[in-house]
């Protein structure tokens, strides 16, 4: 987590009472609070520190030692005066983090990580606020390590397959994340924990509600040096950047390749599915395109060198005259007898249906109609078949 620096500012005075109040409704004390206790599994004789964002880092503002079970025990005094903000507890080379102030009483019970970083084994009783924070982080932590493990299998499969696989993985996992965020900021737009949350959203595509969020926890955490760094992102942030006028990105690897069916120039109508099984180059092309007559050669010889394992081209056609088209076919030697074309030219319903805007393009398709590689010119498509046959 990072919650950046700022500068620091005491609460404003009449902030005083308002703070006072909502702390008690939230946390149900009826006087000053008892401080921080609990027990972490594994903290046996480590210190304890609290620390609070600084100008450029955090700053400790108490010490103790865990004993020698792992219990330990922040007391009343270590948050006196303190505004409400989110502090940082480190065990060792841990780190929790406790969303409070003086009047905070909070119990924690846990367990050390194995390797070093965010405690998420954590339950913490005495504020819904600092409990629900760390459910937060515990679940942002949860996806984030699923996510780095279905991009090392998208990076370095075993095989195209894996790979393949890893990147759908990647994908729908990032997608959760994202709801995931959205979801729980939404949820505590008016609280610290949809402040703090922003910290994992992304902000430029999510501007509206950042600066709601923003808007409505300035009373509560407006002094926080947290909450002046992140009131500076949301009002700096660019833009998003508008979508790409690049049609033929709309097709991308991992995606399923939708299905085609056309005539071929006799009439006779040819689906994209009916070379399911095979590895499939969708080759948009015309004959009055200079630049897909030259790169012809190089389809050519990739289906020459890998057609008897297993690979097919699929030559979809922007003609309007069938003459042309199949003179075209004979004179550049496209053999393969998978060519097909509504006779439409850019009003073909191909363009629409996989976002061509210029051609050549090539689409590359496994086995299973899964999008491996798009844009592939000369060598890129032999290297590519090379990988998968």
């Amino acid at each position: 987590m990072d919650v950046h620096n700022a500068p620091h500012h005491r609460p404003h005075a009449g902030w005083g009472f308002l703070l006072f109040g909502l702390f008690i409704m939230i946390s149900g004390c009826s006087g000053p609070g008892t401080g921080i206790s609990g027990h972490l599994e594994g903290a046996g004789d480590l210190e304890v520190s609290l620390s609070v964002l600084g100008n450029r880092a955090f700053e400790k503002v108490h010490t103790v030692n865990a004993d020698a079970s792992g219990h330990f025990a922040l007391p009343a005094q270590a948050l006196q005066d303190l505004a409400l903000d989110v502090y940082k507890v480190d065990v060792g080379g841990y780190h929790f983090f406790v969303i409070g102030d003086s009047l905070s009483s909070l119990q924690v019970e846990g367990t050390i990580p194995e390797q070093a970083g965010l405690i998420t084994d954590l339950s913490v009783t005495g504020d819904t606020w600092t409990s629900g924070f760390t459910e937060f982080l515990s679940g942002v932590m949860a996806l984030q390590d699923s996510l780095a493990v279905a991009k090392r299998q998208a990076t370095g499969g075993a095989t195209t397959e894996e790979q393949i696989a890893g990147k759908k993985d990647f994908d729908a996992l990032k997608d959760r994340l994202n709801k995931y965020v959205q979801q729980t900021v939404r949820e505590h737009k008016n609280d610290p924990i949809g402040l703090m949350a922003l910290e994992h959203m992304d902000l430029s595509a999510n501007r509206v509600l950042a600066q709601q969020v923003i808007d409505s926890t300035r009373t509560l955490m407006g002094h926080s040096k947290a909450y002046g760094n992140l009131s500076r992102r949301v009002t700096t942030q660019p833009k998003p950047r508008q979508a790409s006028n690049r049609r033929n990105d709309m097709i991308k690897p991992g995606m399923a390749m939708p299905d085609v069916a056309l005539n071929d120039p006799t009439g006779k109508e040819r689906a994209l599915s009916d070379l399911r099984g095979k590895v499939v180059l969708v080759d948009f092309w015309a004959s009055w395109c200079g630049p897909c007559r030259r790169e012809n050669p190089n389809v050519v010889r990739a289906w020459q060198a890998y057609k008897d394992k297993g690979f097919e081209v699929f030559s979809v056609s922007l003609d309007k005259d069938v003459s042309k088209w199949e003179r075209a076919i004979a004179q550049d030697g496209l053999v393969w007898p998978n060519h097909v074309s509504d006779l439409k030219g850019w009003n073909s319903v191909a363009t629409g249906l996989y976002g061509i805007s210029s051609i050549p393009h090539a689409i590359l398709i496994d086995k299973d109609g899964t999008v491996v590689a798009t844009h592939l010119r000369g060598s890129q498509l032999e290297a590519e078949l090379e990988q998968l046959l």
